[in-house]
């Protein structure tokens, strides 16, 4: 019988396993949620216990292509499965205490976020890009209502409707670009846009720069980045971890396996400049605006940008040892920025007012820590030696200088040298300012304890033994086609 995307076979069936896991473990919450309210204190547990059967299917998963070539059980999609598993159960941990504190603990928020992770593990798997569109809208409904989490809190009603609206508008673009690949090429698999000639063609490449404005929009890459702020400030926090770290891991692959494609034989060099220079514009604009921040999550919003800036110079480069550089950079900016609005969730006493980094005046020595935790995730983003961020842009501007890319390694060692003023500015008032009065920090529950300690750990151990990761991720990113090293 003739195959078609219809058809299951038992592979078929082992492959989606993992994310049949997460979309029936939501379910199950749901349910749970209707007819047994009374066990919502065990819903953060079945949750993680939803994403580690997840990640046990992810690699007993056969390895290879399934559902006619369209969806891959590979060492890099188990690289990533792990950086996505990771994210979400510090989110799930954070989530936890957060929920109980604002007296919003109900089942949505947990069914919501397996399932948005659903779309992300779609978007890294799939090879087919009417798959990688279904994942990011599967994402995009769930956080879309996770930005609104909070329906009598009129930021978070102003943070859903702003994601909703730009959400929408950088789908646009993703699908209209979709389909003048689809057009130039007859199909929508990866391997469709390997045809000799597509790269010289107009269509292919106005394609390619509106899917790289829908993932830019996701990345929250300058200049599509004007919802992240509001939508950061007015999400529930443990939403944020997971929405300022996984999605953006996922588009950026995208990213490689469609230009890797089209581009077989290396990047032309107008389309590197425009990739370099929107690297430049995001490093700069993040890392500017950051300075004159004066709420802890909208500096990390602008913190974010800039790192996507730092990315992007990877994508400038377009190579295997840039693909891994990435992944490097990307488990340790986990541990960095989850970590840190974990710490922000542990150290601000309601988390539905703004959080005006004033607050955290003295809070080393009321809640010394999270206060250390949230110092040194500051220390990683900003690239101090010894910690996990410094070791990822290592990689990132290593790759670009083995390129003959020397103007755009400066330029981001430059902003990383600004972007120690703003971080340090959160330390300095962290450990000598005085203490505001009746301003106390929460108590630090133990799940909350967890994360920091797992995220502080993290930042350590990769600093400081950074080998391990870079050799496994540079053999899972052997696996993707790409020309160069």
């Amino acid at each position: 019988m003739t195959e078609t995307f219809v058809s299951f076979t038992r592979a078929d069936l082992a492959a989606i396993a993992p994310e049949i896991a997460l979309v029936a473990t939501g379910c199950l919450i749901l349910l749970l949620e209707a007819f047994a309210p009374r066990l919502r204190r065990w819903f953060a547990t079945v949750a993680l216990a939803g994403v580690a059967a997840s990640l046990w299917f992810l690699v007993q998963a056969p390895g290879g292509t399934t559902f006619g070539g369209r969806y891959e059980t590979s060492s890099l999609t188990v690289l990533m499965g792990l950086f996505l598993g990771a994210t979400a159960v510090v989110a799930i941990l954070v989530a936890k205490p957060y929920l109980e504190r604002t007296g919003e603990e109900r089942g949505e928020f947990y069914a919501l976020l397996l399932w948005g992770h659903t779309g992300v593990m779609l978007m890294t798997r799939g090879l087919d890009l009417l798959i990688v569109f279904i994942g990011l809208e599967t994402l995009s409904l769930a956080f879309y209502v996770l930005a609104g989490f909070f329906r009598r809190v009129s930021a978070s009603s102003e943070a859903g409707l702003k994601y909703f609206l730009t959400g929408a508008f950088g789908s646009a673009f993703t699908l209209y670009g979709i389909a003048l690949l689809f057009g130039a090429s007859a199909g929508t698999r990866f391997e469709d846009l390997s045809r000799p000639g597509l790269a010289d063609s107009t269509a292919v490449t106005f394609g390619l720069l509106l899917l790289l404005v829908g993932f830019g929009f996701k990345m929250s890459l300058a200049p599509f980045h004007a919802w992240a702020p509001d939508v950061y400030q007015g999400m529930p926090t443990p939403a944020v971890a997971y929405l300022s770290v996984a999605p953006k891991g996922a588009s950026v692959l995208v990213l490689f396996r469609v230009f890797g494609a089209v581009f077989e034989h290396g990047m032309p060099d107008r389309f590197r400049t425009g990739v370099a220079a929107l690297a430049i514009f995001s490093m700069t604009l993040g890392n500017v605006v950051a300075l004159a921040q004066r709420d802890a999550k909208r500096l990390l919003a602008y913190s974010g940008i800039a790192q996507m800036g730092y990315v992007t110079i990877a994508l400038a480069v377009f190579g295997r040892d840039a693909l891994a550089a990435v992944l490097v950079y990307f488990f340790a900016y986990l541990v960095s920025n989850a970590g840190a609005f974990a710490a922000v969730s542990a150290l601000y006493p309601d988390e539905t007012k703004p959080h005006p980094v004033g607050l955290l005046a003295g809070a080393g020595r009321t809640a010394p820590f999270p206060s250390a935790v949230l110092a040194l995730c500051l220390f990683s983003l900003a690239g101090i030696p010894a910690t996990a961020g410094f070791i990822g842009k290592f990689f990132l501007f290593k790759a670009a200088l083995e390129q003959g890319l020397y103007a755009l390694a400066v330029i981001g060692v430059l902003n990383s040298l600004v972007s120690i003023g703003y971080y340090l500015k959160v330390v300095y008032i962290l450990y000598m300012r005085e203490p505001i009065e009746g301003e106390a920090p929460p108590p630090l529950a133990p799940a909350d304890r967890l994360a920091l300690a797992l995220c502080g750990a993290g930042i350590l151990i990769l600093g400081i033994f950074p080998a391990s990761l870079w050799a496994i991720a540079r053999q899972a990113a052997a696996t993707l086609p790409l020309t160069g090293p």
